[in-house]
C-alpha cells in the first residue's frame, strides 16, 4: 500500500504484481470509506484518481498524446461515473463563490434537461457539450471522473472527424486504457467491500441530484438509493458480468486479507 501510494502501478511488472497493486489501491480506498472523515465518498474517489495519476506519471506512454488545453471534442459524448466520482465533482462545485455555484448548477440543470433519455449516439449527434465545459475548458479538471481521465487520443484529426460524424478510429495508448481499467477496478472493489453500489450513473442527472439534494452524500452512504431514477451503464453480456464479478471478488478478498477465490 505504501509503494502504491508513492509510485502507483508498475506496468513493467509481472501480471500478478500489477493485480496486487490494484488490490492495494482498493484497500486505500476502503480505509477512507470506513473512516469518519467528512465527505469520505468524494475523498475515496480522489484517492482512486491519485492512484491513476501517479501510475501514469511513472509509466510514460511511447506514443505522443494529441490532447491539449482547449481541445474539447470528447467533451460532447455521454459519460457515466460512480457515486463517489459524482460527489467529488459536486464538492468541487460547492467550493465556488455563490454566483459561480449558481451558474454551474444552472448549466447542469440545462444539460440534464436536454440530454435526459438520450442515447449515447443521440448525444454525440447533437453535439451537446458537458455542463462542466466552460470556454472549451473543463471547469472541474482536477476532479473529473475516470471516464474522462482515462480517455486520450493520438490524433486530433480523428477526434475532429468523429465529432463531425465522419468515420473515425480514435486510438488511445494502452498505458491509458490499462490504468483506466485499474482505476475502475480499485474503486469497484472498494465499494463492493463496504457494501456500497458499484453502479456507474449518467453524469448530468446524477450530478444534478448530488447538488440539489440536501446531504446527498451522507444519504447515499447510509444506504439510500438517491440515484434510483438515473440511467446507468448496463452490461448485458452474461459472460462479461460473470468476469466482472470474479474480478471484484478477487480484489475484495485480497484487500480484506482473505483467501483469494480460485
Amino acid at each position: 500500500m505504501a509503494a502504491v501510494s508513492r509510485r502507483g502501478m508498475d506496468l513493467t511488472a509481472k501480471g500478478s504484481e500489477q493485480s496486487w497493486s490494484v488490490i492495494a489501491a482498493a484497500r486505500l480506498v476502503i480505509d477512507m470509506l470506513r473512516s469518519h472523515a467528512p465527505g469520505k465518498a468524494a475523498k475515496a474517489a480522489k484517492l482512486a484518481n491519485e492512484f491513476f495519476e501517479v501510475s501514469l506519471k511513472n509509466n510514460p506512454s511511447k506514443f505522443a498524446i494529441a490532447c491539449t488545453k482547449g481541445c474539447a471534442y470528447c467533451c460532447h459524448v455521454s459519460v457515466t461515473a460512480t457515486a463517489p466520482e459524482i460527489f467529488l465533482v459536486a464538492s468541487r462545485i460547492r467550493e465556488l463563490p455563490r454566483q459561480d455555484f449558481d451558474e454551474a448548477l444552472m448549466r447542469v440543470r440545462a444539460a440534464d434537461q436536454r440530454t435526459r433519455e438520450m442515447s449515447s449516439q443521440q448525444r454525440a449527434r447533437h453535439k451537446i457539450p458537458c455542463a462542466m465545459l466552460k470556454n472549451n475548458l473543463c471547469s472541474v479538471y482536477d476532479s473529473r471522473p475516470g471516464a474522462c481521465r482515462g480517455f486520450t487520443s493520438v490524433s486530433v484529426e480523428a477526434c475532429r472527424d468523429g465529432f463531425n460524424g465522419l468515420p473515425a478510429q480514435v486510438n488511445t495508448p494502452a498505458v491509458w486504457t490499462t490504468l483506466r481499467s485499474a482505476h475502475k477496478q480499485a474503486l469497484w472493489g472498494a465499494l463492493a467491500a463496504v457494501d456500497l453500489s458499484t453502479e456507474c450513473y449518467e453524469f448530468h442527472h446524477a450530478l444534478r441530484i448530488a447538488l440539489e439534494l440536501p446531504d446527498a452524500e451522507n444519504r447515499w452512504l447510509a444506504g439510500q438509493d438517491i440515484f434510483a431514477g438515473v440511467a446507468r451503464e448496463i452490461v448485458s453480456d452474461p459472460a462479461v458480468q460473470a468476469s466482472n464479478k470474479r474480478l471484484i471478488d478477487q480484489i475484495v478478498a485480497g484487500a480484506l486479507g482473505r483467501e483469494l477465490p480460485a
